[in-house]
């Protein structure tokens, strides 16, 4: 059928009614985008030419996990790691043995190049998953072709092209996956627009994480619209409006209008500190993994760095580390760091994190109740020893704290407590500058932690909740699974009973109670930590400014009192209901960005 000029189309106002994904208002020009998926020519290879398919094959798989990893890890810095772990979808799909093993079999029967036998494998699976009535299976199609194109890119030896916008513009397509938009430029992104998908879609979730408007589910949108039209996008109601008047803007400009007076406001206020209004002082700090996140902890204002993965040092790697390599790395962080301090938290692997050099261990059932975190550290002290050993020297910069991931049991605690003591002993031996004092904390993750916060309380000098396993392993709740995921409730009396109890027990003790999980960046929750007293909230770097505002926003003695009340309450939609109208009513602004 002819194109239509945009005249015939649509020659005023028009109003869209789509499914809101993503809360905000955004004005600019079209950009059209369709999903680049090309066909690749069948052709044949013979018997001899196997084991080069079967390598290319590999080193393109190889390729793109490194890509996946590295996408997770800039997403993290920005949002945390409970929606960066939406990436861990993709190496499902990626390493999925059905999928493998179906490659290499097909390989031997057809006789065909593993380009053309991946893309057939990968489309029939994604057509599946459309087929099926199950919203939540539909979406995960995405997923497979997402990472279907990266495999195929990096089997024709393609560079990853991303998505460019000249000026800032609003990108209506047919489906945008997750990596185009992580690729995008945020200052260029006003918002985007889909025909497909739904508010469970990945790239929604992130969305909303990004703070970018959005709304999903327009159907043959892309045949009624021309690049560079105005629109106007409303995240919040669902509503797209093509060509909109004048009377139109004016309205919705002046949500923007207040969304920007919040934006300014809060930059004045980035390196101000975190004090109550009856002056109760909470750090407020940034975890961080790769490299590129550490310029993220002053833009922000951020106190430090409450929490430094080093789990990037251990992947993608047929080895791991050398203790001259880590050293490097640690000593650089607390140099970036000064003058705060910088928490070390050493490997935390196991899990949804498998390290290349582990991948030949026997795999787990169940690897979240397994070998992970410092269990495989102690069983692996060829390891554990060699990053004790780097993170000691680099205590030598005098700000350097280090933490055990998933202790369970005070053993734990006393056996590694015992290493460190060695090792710097060991160090000092040999001539080697360490700390005269480092500070040695733990995470609480799990329940059995938690409930013995007493004991390990009197072993250490400071506690951190990891909010994302204490929920998770308190619930019993899959956090990754959006078949469960409205029992992931960090509001639930019993974490919330759990959580007060941690810091009791460690200001009785005389130590310090910091959360480094998903919690500490939601202003909901705000008044409910600083009323349990919680000392330091770290957090991605983005949400510093927010979270700093929220606290002198606040008045301590009132958060104590409302805090003590709500752990009376018998329901975690009765918990959040009351704090999001206490949030309306003393920063309503803050929930608009």
């Amino acid at each position: 059928m002819a194109k239509k000029d945009s005249a015939q189309r649509i020659a005023s106002e028009t109003r869209f009614q789509a499914i809101a994904a993503s809360p905000g208002v955004a004005t600019g020009p079209v950009i059209l985008l369709r999903q680049d998926r090309p066909t690749i020519r069948h052709r044949a290879i013979t018997p001899d030419r196997i084991g080069h398919e079967i390598s290319r094959f590999e080193e393109a798989l190889l390729k793109t996990r490194q890509q996946i990893l590295q996408a997770k890890g800039r997403l993290a810095s920005s949002v945390g790691e409970k929606d960066a772990a939406i990436f861990d979808a993709h190496l499902l799909v990626l390493e999925d043995p059905t999928i493998l093993q179906a490659v290499k079999a097909q390989l031997h029967e057809r006789l065909q190049t593993v380009d053309s036998i991946y893309q057939d494998i990968t489309k029939s699976l994604a057509q599946q998953m459309l087929d099926l009535d199950d919203e939540y299976l539909r979406e995960r199609s995405n997923d497979i072709h997402d990472v279907s194109r990266r495999v195929l890119q990096n089997l024709r030896g393609l560079e990853e092209a991303g998505v460019e916008i000249a000026q800032p513009s609003i990108i209506i397509a047919d489906a945008l996956s997750l990596t185009d938009l992580i690729s995008i430029d945020r200052a260029s992104l006003l918002g985007f627009a889909t025909e497909q998908g739904s508010s469970t879609s990945h790239a929604a979730i992130v969305a909303r994480s990004l703070n970018i408007p959005a709304v999903v589910g327009i159907h043959h949108l892309l045949d009624r619209i021309d690049a560079g039209m105005e629109v106007l996008l409303d995240g919040s109601t669902g509503a797209l409006i093509v060509l909109p008047s004048e009377a139109t803007k004016v309205e919705f400009g002046k949500l923007t209008t207040q969304r920007s007076a919040v934006e300014e406001q809060l930059e004045t206020i980035r390196d101000t500190l975190a004090r109550t209004t009856d002056d109760r002082r909470v750090i407020v700090s940034a975890n961080v993994e790769l490299p590129e996140d550490f310029p993220l902890v002053a833009e922000n204002g951020a106190e430090g760095i409450g929490l430094y993965r080093t789990e990037f040092l251990f992947l993608n790697r047929d080895d791991f580390p050398t203790e001259e390599e880590q050293f490097e790395v640690y000593r650089q962080i607390a140099i970036l760091a000064r003058p705060n301090s910088v928490i070390i938290r050493t490997l935390d692997v196991g899990g949804d994190k498998v390290a290349s050099f582990l991948s030949g261990e026997e795999q787990e059932m169940n690897p979240f109740l397994g070998w992970r975190g410092i269990r495989l550290c102690l069983d692996r002290p060829d390891i554990f020893r060699t990053q004790l050993r780097a993170i000691c020297r680099a205590s030598a910069e005098g700000n350097v704290r280090i933490m055990f991931p998933m202790i369970t049991d005070v053993t734990e605690v006393r056996r590694c407590k015992q290493i460190v003591a060695e090792i710097l002993g060991e160090l000092r031996a040999e001539g080697i500058p360490v700390a005269e004092k480092m500070e040695v904390g733990i995470m609480i993750e799990v329940p059995s932690a938690a409930m013995t916060a007493d004991i390990l309380a009197r072993e250490v000098d400071f506690f951190s909740i990891g909010t994302n396993d204490l929920v998770q392993y308190t619930l019993a709740v899959d956090r990754l699974n959006e078949r469960v995921a409205p029992l992931y409730q960090p509001c639930h009396p019993a974490v919330l009973r759990l959580i007060a109890r941690v810091v009791e027990e460690g200001h009785r003790n005389g130590i310090w109670v910091g959360i480094c999980g998903e919690m500490a960046n939601d202003v909901l929750l705000t008044p409910l930590l600083v009323g349990f007293g919680v000392d330091e909230l770290s957090m991605g770097s983005v949400f510093v400014p927010r979270v700093k505002k929220a606290i002198q926003s606040l008045s301590h003695q009132e958060s104590s009192g409302m805090a003590q009340d709500l752990l009376r309450y018998e329901t975690a939609e009765d918990i959040r209901r009351f704090l999001t109208e206490f949030a309306q009513r003393t920063y309503s602004d803050l929930l608009l960005v």
